[in-house]
């Protein structure tokens, strides 16, 4: 039926009344709180997937260049190392040794380079092939054990020199829980992630 009736004689208006919708202030303060509630929850989930994200990134980024190594190593016939260094983007870079600054190992950076005079160390004249700056992420990468793999040093047939360099590499500190990651490196130059942070490398 129509809303209204028609006018009973001339000057009559019919007014119509259109119905109002919205949200009461008693609804809106329920909708704020479950919105808060939910961000808090959600908070933490989405700290830790930055945290593991930027710590895959620096695995991904340190195996690409040991694979990188090894293979220039293989093409120039050896004298490829790949170290630590505290100061990786200088223009007389040195490998580094311990774990550097804050006790953080790699995250301060490395370098690769042709070593000519196969001393293990950076010389005048030697090409610099890449360079790692400092990482802000993860807070550490550490070997396992009192000694440090500081240099891995690779031959023509793309092994390490010295099989005392193979290591377990923890990239992330055992605060980061499940987001932390391991890299085997083993004495036949290969590098290898474990998405197991407690993983031991055999």
């Amino acid at each position: 039926p129509p809303p209204c009736s028609p006018p009973a004689r001339l000057g009559n208006t019919c007014a119509m009344h259109k119905s109002q919708h919205g949200l009461t202030l008693i609804e809106l303060m329920i909708a704020l709180a479950i919105a808060a509630i939910l961000a808090f929850l959600a908070v933490p989930s989405f700290t830790s997937m930055i945290r593991s994200n930027a710590i895959s990134g620096s695995v991904n980024t340190f195996l690409s260049d040991m694979r990188y190594a090894r293979s220039e190593a293989i093409r120039l016939g050896g004298g490829v190392v790949v170290c630590r260094s505290d100061d990786p983007e200088s223009a007389t870079p040195a490998c580094g040794t311990g774990h550097g600054p804050g006790n953080k190992g790699w995250v301060s950076g490395w370098i690769i380079f042709h070593d000519l005079d196969n001393d293990g160390a950076w010389d005048s004249g030697e090409r610099v092939l890449r360079v790692q700056a400092a990482m802000s992420s993860p807070d550490q990468i550490v070997e396992d054990g009192a000694s440090s793999s500081t240099v891995f040093r690779f031959t023509a047939t793309g092994r390490l020199l010295s099989s005392a360099s193979a290591t377990t590499m923890r990239f992330g500190s055992a605060a980061n829980g499940t987001a932390r990651r391991t890299v085997c490196v083993n004495a036949g130059g290969r590098a290898r992630a474990d998405t197991s942070g407690s993983a031991v490398c055999e």
